[in-house]
């Protein structure tokens, strides 16, 4: 029996059944908002680094599997998206966290982030909202998207003190999950995006280096 039957073996599906990878694909792979959100609020007690790596950990087994040629370019589609969601959530997960838990901060940001600046209180409201401070900004940056890396990026460096080295592949990447997500993998001329194995273990590779570089942030600074 070939590793392809084995997997659709295990997941009460048959080889024979050309749609069983695209119904697999859509329910133990492709994320939907509500869910990428549940990875930054999941379990507390767990790091946002961990959650990660177990999100990444079957790509690589995924690859792996020989399913049908006619289904390989839907899998790196489903891969490519499912990576950059996981590196969304955790950039949203580490920094909510930490600076929802912070008072030090918590004023970082509500110091240097425009959206904050640029509001006017009396002292009487900034005396009320001391109190919902934090869940005030704990709504503002739930409420934000974590793959516009151009308002990130600065509120990495001035809030967490991480420099982000150079991440135009995430830049890349991005793009690619949209012609993905909304035009299931070609771009609007309809041409099929650029996707191998190839590809995806390099954004594997390039995914992991970041968080590692972000943890080592946190550990020496914040």
């Amino acid at each position: 029996m070939s590793d392809y039957s084995d997997f659709c073996e295990m997941y009460g599906g048959s080889a024979s059944d050309p749609d069983f990878m695209d119904n697999w694909l859509d329910e133990y792979v492709s994320l939907t908002p509500s869910s990428e959100e549940e990875w930054y609020q999941e379990n507390e007690e767990k790091s946002h680094y961990d959650i990660l790596l177990k999100h990444l950990s079957s790509i690589d087994t995924l690859l792996k599997i020989d399913v049908p040629s006619s289904a390989k370019f839907s899998l790196l589609v489903m891969l490519h998206g499912y990576i950059v969601s996981a590196i969304e959530g955790y950039l949203a997960g580490v920094f909510i966290h930490l600076v929802t838990n912070s008072d030090n901060l918590t004023r970082k940001l509500v110091e240097s982030d425009p959206e904050f600046s640029k509001q006017k209180f009396t002292l009487k409201e900034i005396y009320e909202k001391q109190s919902t401070l934090k869940v005030t900004v704990s709504k503002y940056l739930k409420g934000l998207i974590f793959h516009d890396l151009k308002k990130i990026k600065p509120m990495y460096q001035t809030v967490l003190g991480h420099n982000f080295q150079d991440i135009a592949w995430l830049f890349e990447a991005v793009k690619i999950r949209h012609d993905c997500v909304h035009r299931a993998g070609y771009n609007k001329d309809g041409n099929r995006v650029l996707l191998t194995t190839g590809t995806i273990l390099n954004l594997l590779g390039n995914v992991t280096d970041l968080s590692h570089e972000i943890e080592d942030t946190i550990k020496s600074h914040v």
